[in-house]
């Protein structure tokens, strides 16, 4: 009768052990070091207690770091890792190039991760080895919001053949992120992707703290009738965080391009004129059509390079009933800069002008 218990005991211990699961959501809370607290170990058996520990290696099965919490209770039940228990945990990183980013900011970069979470029972025996309940998950980060370019537009025609460029950052910030700028000339029959890789760049520029560029003044002239293709990249050290997607535009100078001054207005359309207007006098003259009540004009000027900031204290426009010409001196504006100008209509439309002023 006692072997049989005993047999009976060491099934139903098995049983306990065989019973305790690890799950995890790496696409959602895998994007931080904290989030790996967030794992859930599921026991449908009995109390059981040992070490627990999590390891995430890079998609080159690298160490990223390491997680080690030396004395763990599982209940029956669903068991989370609360805070008292993360304060135990001993913490080390690895030497890849993402364990430094996680070291500083407490977000993985964007790529390939292995999360494996681990919990080892003694056995009741002290010669037995412990046993050993692990789950592994694969992962691909995405940046929560993708490097994203502003201007020039992909497709634009301009005709400034130093024009600034502008672009958003990724998100979540982190302070030591640095920006890498390339240009590179594009051939007719060349895809955008081809031109970055194997071109020779008319504008290389690294170190970037800002999101945006005026054009550098060691930089040539970008050529006439010439398309372009440009990309940024963003660092934290020497590792990758993003890389934008390849946008192309091309220097289209119009050989009557309009000049606004002298009691010349340019219409305000949906998409735009795709040439930039030169502005010499300080005034913007510009028309455009109300088919509604009279009231004022609700318009703003941005600075393309950065557009974020928008000129201040603009002059009131009243405007009436049908087609309106309206001419304004706006304060703030930078010689050589690109501005566009915007104002939405009744119907919600939002029409604009790119501009470029210039000192006389």
């Amino acid at each position: 009768m006692k072997y049989t218990l005993l047999i009976l005991a060491m099934l139903a211990g098995s049983l306990l052990h065989a019973q305790v699961l690890i799950n995890y959501q790496p696409a959602i809370n895998g994007q931080t070091l904290d989030g790996l607290s967030l794992a859930q170990i599921v026991n449908t058996g009995g109390e059981v207690a040992g070490a627990f520990k999590i390891t995430v290696k890079d998609g080159n099965n690298a160490g990223v770091v390491s997680i080690l919490i030396p004395s763990l209770t599982v209940h029956p039940g669903v068991n989370t890792l609360n805070k008292g228990v993360m304060r135990s945990a001993s913490i080390r990183f690895g030497e890849s190039a993402a364990a430094a980013l996680l070291s500083q900011s407490g977000r993985f970069p964007e790529g390939e991760y292995e999360y494996c979470f681990e919990l080892s029972v003694p056995d009741v025996k002290p010669s037995m080895p412990p046993l050993i309940y692990e789950n592994c998950f694969q992962q691909a980060l995405q940046p929560a919001t993708p490097l994203l370019l502003i201007d020039p537009y992909n497709g634009a025609e301009i005709c400034n053949v130093r024009p600034a460029f502008s672009w958003q950052p990724p998100m979540p910030f982190v302070n030591s992120m640095r920006y890498r700028l390339v240009v590179v000339p594009k051939g007719d029959n060349e895809t955008p992707e081809a031109a970055i890789a194997n071109n020779r760049p008319v504008i290389n520029k690294g170190e970037l703290r800002q999101q945006h560029i005026n054009y550098p003044v060691t930089s040539p002239d970008l050529v006439k009738d010439q398309e372009y293709a440009w990309q940024v990249t963003v660092y934290s050290g020497s590792t990758l965080i993003s890389s934008s997607e390849i946008w192309t535009f091309r220097i289209q100078c119009d050989d009557t391009l309009d000049t606004l001054q002298g009691g010349s207005f340019r219409e305000l359309t949906v998409e735009g004129n795709k040439n930039f207007y030169i502005v010499t006098d300080g005034i913007v003259r510009f028309a455009f059509t109300n088919y509604y009540n009279n009231s004022q004009l609700q318009y703003e000027i941005v600075d393309l390079a950065n557009p974020e900031n928008s000129l201040k204290k603009l002059p009131r426009v009243q405007m009436h009933a049908g087609h309106n010409k309206a001419e304004i001196k706006p304060t703030g504006l930078i010689s050589g800069k690109q501005y566009l100008l915007k104002i939405k209509n009744a119907d919600k439309q939002e029409l604009i002008m790119r501009f470029i002023y210039q000192d006389n």
